[in-house]
């Protein structure tokens, strides 16, 4: 079958990292991110720079970390996304 539907229609990295950060139960910073999500650390770092760009996330300094965060735009389209790829993985079934 090839290509999903899901990632026929979005970036399925971007999208992934987006709805990971709405997930309170996850640490928000890019290793961890990175790995939730297996995507390079670097290419994570990358994405998240361009949602900064865009104000959808926030970074917050904590010790040697950089916590991100969604601004109040990044959550409405993290839980759209997060709605959109579970509608597409439900027509693949």
């Amino acid at each position: 079958m090839g290509e999903s539907l899901q990632e026929f229609f979005v970036n399925v990295k971007s999208a992934k990292i987006l709805v990971n950060l709405s997930n309170p139960s996850t640490d928000n910073y890019a290793s961890e991110i990175s790995s939730n999500v297996g995507c390079t650390y670097s290419h994570t770092v990358r994405i998240l720079h361009k949602f900064d760009d865009r104000g959808l996330v926030e970074t917050n300094k904590e010790g040697r970390k950089k916590m991100i965060e969604l601004t109040e735009d990044g959550r409405d389209i993290a839980q759209d996304l997060g709605d959109l790829i579970h509608s597409l993985q439900q027509a693949e079934n």
